[in-house]
């Protein structure tokens, strides 16, 4: 702004030096003037009357009247009385003063013109100095881009003098690299170059980069003013820029949870893990909304479409989103992730990163562990059950164990055929089945271990269907194909018609409400490995087997619940426990067999049993034979019996039976008393039946304390719970017998234990007198 005024300045100066050489020359000539004709001196006081002539002086240019002794004089020329020669020499005169005037004139026009250029030339160099940035101007006058100014700026970042600089070619200065060197001067001379980045050799010969900008002067000149600017901090800045960068991919690509950028709703960018989790590469995620590679509806039965764009919303207005998300693979797997959005603002007013953890697996253990603790409490429950059940079977099989005997005395004393006998036996047979009915449900509830026996299988189809059917819809059809000469199939009764009523029950539950058909057939089949691989079942031993088909015409299975049909707590029921075919499946493995099953959507499902069979005549044959009433083993030396049990029926049927053999008995329902009985005259008693639950004493108890009196007693358990609770063998009882009894069980087992009891050692009292 300083260099501006004093440009200003000047300029007015010199235009009053122009009007004071025009003064000086209209001085001369006015003084040429007076030198060719006297003129009057008139003082400034005197009134002064205008010639005729023209006047020529004050009236013409009043500056240039002037004081004298403190009087203004003037200058009156008279021109029109003029003679010839002097007009002549007048106007002489006049033209040589118009050319001295017009000569002042274009000097001092010339002079100041060059002041001025001077003036700007001295304005531009201090704006060339004060350029901030190093700015040199070149010449290629001679084709050799001699560096003619530089400024300070270039001085400070060469760390060089100006001397050094000017005059110097400006290949000096720069590196560019040889093979550009030459190329870059060409373009530089032919003034197609602007703007490039080049590198400057400082004093100490380190590289600076730099960017300079070109800007030709206008001709004729072929100078160049070349503006530089230190690249050097913008390099570094780029450099921690590309750093952070090349960091942040490293760390985005190499997370380990998958990363998601979405754009609009849209996957701009994800990551290995993205990737790999997701089963597909991240060039097919691009493009693609979060709900197309997730399932139609979440697991809530939320539509994934609407869930996504709520929670993508919530994180573009700052709230960060933590939530469970389920994916689906191309091959149909879901991953489950736990999902955290937010929106990140520096990248961008709509941009959302998701970061999703694949927490599947621990997903799946949680459920597992649900499903075990599941299973756990129902456990705890079926063993709650299975006390409860244990004490009503006991105080049932006592009940039944009263009918049953009684009914059997009665038997005894009536004529076979009669009515009487007739009713007697279906009283004792309904007994026996209701005690059958208590047995399987304390084995269910128990878990206890099976009794293996040969199994008539056709027996339990027949039984198992005339329970289950009444259950179904009165429109519903039963078609039985049962084999006359089905083989046995060594196992527990009870756990295969388990089995058969699960699959009924399966069946009705398939076929519902509607008109249906559940078919059952059995035959015997021969299998060998081309069997098997015929029919598609896993290679069993070589052998007999029994084949069971259940087939109903329910709404059938899908493939996916097909695969996982046998799975504990699996269910397609709401309703449902997912343990009845889980059961099944396991009973049939432990008979060491086999199921399959066939479904089809809407049209019903088949599942076929192979199980391992003995023959008829061969089951048949080592059955137990019972004996008839007329048959039952007597004692042989009428030995004595002590009967200890607090049922009074049960003990006065056992009782009647026992001594009606021959045996001689002594009973009481005190165990307490027994013991008494037993000290006084263990030597005469030679075996005692112990009820297991009674008052003051269970019989384990009681039987320890006979061992006390004579530790070769022999006693026998009975008891209204099954052998699988009460493990009297190794706790020294001889025998065990189940309630309710019959007689000829009864009168068997204790016919077998004296046969094989060892005669009594010495007691107590015995080793003492000796």
């Amino acid at each position: 702004m300083a260099t501006l005024v004093n440009t200003g300045r000047s300029v007015r100066q010199g235009a009053l030096r122009t009007q004071y050489a025009l003064r000086c020359a209209v001085a001369l000539a006015a003084a040429a003037v007076l030198l060719l004709r006297p003129i009057s001196l008139v003082h400034a006081a005197t009134p002064v009357s205008a010639p005729p002539q023209l006047v020529v002086a004050a009236s013409i240019y009043e500056p240039f009247a002037f004081p004298r002794d403190g009087h203004l004089v003037g200058f009156d020329v008279d021109l029109v009385n003029l003679g010839s020669d002097q007009l002549r020499t007048t106007l002489v005169v006049l033209g040589g003063i118009a050319v001295v005037l017009l000569a002042i004139y274009l000097l001092a026009s010339r002079e100041r013109a060059a002041r001025v250029a001077r003036d700007r030339a001295a304005y531009y160099q201090q704006l060339f100095a004060a350029v901030p940035e190093p700015a040199l101007l070149v010449d290629d006058a001679d084709g050799q881009l001699h560096i003619e100014a530089v400024n300070g700026a270039l001085c400070v970042l060469l760390a060089r003098k100006d001397s050094d600089l000017l005059g110097a070619t400006l290949g000096s200065i720069m590196f560019i690299g040889q093979a550009d060197m030459s190329e870059t001067l060409t373009s530089l001379l032919d003034r197609s170059l602007t703007s490039t980045r080049w590198q400057f050799v400082a004093s100490d010969r380190t590289l600076i980069p730099v960017e300079v900008m070109m800007s030709n002067l206008p001709g004729p000149s072929k100078r160049v003013l070349i503006v530089a600017r230190d690249l050097r901090n913008q390099l570094k800045a780029e450099q921690t820029v590309r750093t952070a960068y090349q960091q942040y991919h490293a760390l985005f690509d190499e997370a380990p949870d998958p990363i998601l950028i979405v754009s609009g709703h849209v996957i701009t960018q994800a990551n290995t893990a993205a990737g790999r989790v997701l089963g597909t590469t991240t060039e097919q995620l691009m493009g693609k909304t979060i709900p197309d590679i997730s399932p139609a509806k979440q697991p809530d039965g939320r539509p994934s479409t609407d869930v996504m764009r709520t929670f993508e919303d919530h994180a573009l207005a700052g709230r960060a989103q933590r939530f469970d998300w389920t994916f689906v693979t191309h091959d149909g797997r879901q991953v489950i992730c736990e999902a955290s959005l937010q929106s990140i603002p520096s990248a961008g007013a709509s941009i959302v990163q998701g970061i999703f953890r694949d927490v599947t697996e621990q997903r799946l253990t949680e459920e597992r562990a649900r499903q075990l603790e599941i299973e756990l409490l129902q456990s705890q429950k079926m063993e709650a059950v299975g006390r409860l059940a244990g004490g009503i079977a006991h105080d049932f099989n006592n009940i039944m164990g009263g009918i049953m005997g009684h009914a059997s005395l009665l038997r005894v004393d009536a004529t076979e055929g009669t009515e009487l006998y007739h009713g007697l036996d279906t009283i004792e047979r309904a007994a026996r089945r209701a005690a059958e009915l208590t047995q399987r449900l304390l084995s269910f509830s128990r878990n206890g271990t099976p009794t293996i026996a040969d199994v008539d299988l056709g027996g339990v189809l027949a039984d198992t269907l005339s329970i289950a059917m009444p259950g179904f819809d009165k429109h519903t059809v039963l078609v039985q194909s049962i084999s006359p000469d089905l083989a046995y199939v060594p196992g527990d009764r009870t756990r295969l018609e388990e089995v058969i009523l699960n699959l009924v029950i399966n069946a009705r539950d398939a076929m519902g409400h509607h008109n249906g058909t559940l078919t059952v057939d059995a035959c015997n089949v021969i299998i060998d490995e081309s069997f098997c691989i015929s029919h598609g079942i896993p290679v069993l031993p070589d052998g007999s087997y029994v084949q069971i088909r259940v087939s109903d015409t329910g709404c059938g299975l899908s493939p996916e619940a097909r695969d996982h049909l046998f799975e504990p707590f699996f269910t397609t029921r709401p309703e449902g426990t997912g343990l009845g075919l889980s059961i099944v499946w396991r009973v049939v493995h432990d008979h060491r067999g086999t199921i399959t099953v066939a479904s089809v959507p809407n049209q019903g499902t088949t599942f076929t049993l192979y199980l391992p069979a003995v023959s008829r005549a061969e089951a048949q044959g080592r059955a137990r034979q019972i004996p008839v009433s007329g048959s039952l083993p007597r004692s042989a030396r009428g030995e004595s019996v002590l009967i200890v049990d607090d049922e009074d029926v049960i003990r006065s049927v056992a009782v009647k039976v026992l001594s009606g053999l021959g045996y001689h008995v002594t009973d009481t329902a005190d165990p307490v008393n027994a013991l008494a009985i037993y000290k006084d005259s263990w030597r005469s008693i030679d075996l005692v039946l112990v009820d297991m639950m009674m008052p003051h004493m269970n019989g384990k108890d009681l039987f320890e304390k006979l061992r006390e009196i004579n530790p070769s007693v022999a006693a026998i358990l009975m008891s209204g719970y099954d052998a699988t609770d009460t493990p009297f063998a190794s706790t020294g009882f001889v025998a065990f017998i189940p309630k309710p009894y019959t007689l000829q069980e009864l009168a068997a087992r204790v016919h077998q234990s004296l046969d094989t009891r060892v005669a009594p050692a010495s007691g107590p009292e015995e080793e003492s007198s000796d």
